[in-house]
């Protein structure tokens, strides 16, 4: 964790130099605009022009070019030109450099604790804090009861955190702490809504819970499930075993069927087919000794073998 604060003050230095930058710089371009202002190029260059402007009308009068008359007439109009072209250039008195200093100031606050803030809101400092502890549970050995402990930490540190109790489900289920893993998968849900996968995980843990028996909690659970996703995986993978045990071979089967078409777990679509194997050769011949037609897939099965 002090590695991503060091890297966020790190960061935020940067963004503060940026902003105070141009702060830094007014200074040089105040000198150079002082200077410029006061060397007042720009009436010389017209008092220039003015001069040598007379000077040819001097030399048209001595030519005789123009009289008298038109001489001080023209004369007149370039005294009137360099007034005009005078008039309002006194230099400006700069304001300081730094006269903004308390804007910048404010914005630099600003910066400073907006960004702090966004990252407390929307960033993943907890997230970081778990992963932390997944490193140091790993490095000391990675026990389940090591890996229970820690994230139990985490939870009273941070019982908000959903990844909390998302890690702390399976570790509960795998130990056959199912009352703990219930609680957590509850947990789970209160933090990220009802969505299939996490109601089917729940009636699959009650189900367990209550000896692998149905009652009426547990199928209102996956009829929830059924409605919002019809071909959940994990809840036709209950009913498939629910219906198996009450001697319902075929809707084991048909539910199975379902389960393996949606799983993305090799593991759990092979222990799918061997319980489907185990339904078939339950259901064995019928009454009148013909053996009962097989479904789809163990037709396919069979015509695959050499």
């Amino acid at each position: 964790m002090t590695t991503l604060w060091v890297g966020l003050a790190l960061l935020l230095s940067v963004a503060i130099m940026f902003l105070l930058l141009p702060l830094w710089r007014s200074r040089g371009l105040r000198a150079a605009q002082s200077t410029l202002e006061a060397r007042g190029d720009d009436a010389r260059d017209n008092v220039s022009v003015f001069r040598d402007r007379l000077a040819g009308l001097d030399e048209e009068l001595a030519r005789g070019e123009i009289d008298q008359a038109r001489y001080d007439t023209r004369r007149l109009e370039l005294e009137r030109d360099l007034l005009a072209d005078t008039e309002g250039q006194a230099p400006q008195v700069l304001k300081s450099a730094y006269s903004g200093w308390w804007l910048t100031a404010v914005v630099v606050v600003a910066v400073g604790f907006g960004s702090l803030y966004a990252y407390h809101r929307e960033g993943s400092a907890d997230d970081l804090e778990l992963y932390q502890a997944r490193q140091q549970v790993e490095q000391n050995g990675g026990e389940p009861q090591q890996f229970i402990a820690r994230f139990e930490q985490e939870a009273r540190r941070q019982p908000d955190n959903p990844n909390v109790w998302a890690s702390l489900y399976p570790l509960y289920r795998d130990s056959q702490q199912y009352n703990r893993a219930d609680h957590a998968l509850v947990r789970l849900i209160e933090l990220k809504g009802r969505t299939p996968a996490l109601v089917s995980e729940l009636a699959q843990i009650r189900f367990v819970e209550n000896d692998r028996q149905m009652n009426d909690e547990i199928q209102a659970l996956a009829d929830e499930v059924l409605a919002d996703d019809p071909r959940q995986p994990t809840v036709h993978g209950l009913l498939g075993f629910a219906d198996f045990s009450d001697g319902n071979y075929q809707g084991a089967i048909d539910h199975w069927r379902i389960a393996i078409a949606g799983s993305d777990s090799d593991d759990s679509q092979q222990a799918l087919r061997q319980a489907m194997a185990a339904a078939r050769a339950r259901m064995g011949p019928t009454a009148e000794g013909a053996p009962v037609e097989q479904d789809s897939e163990a037709r396919n099965e069979q015509d695959s073998r050499p």
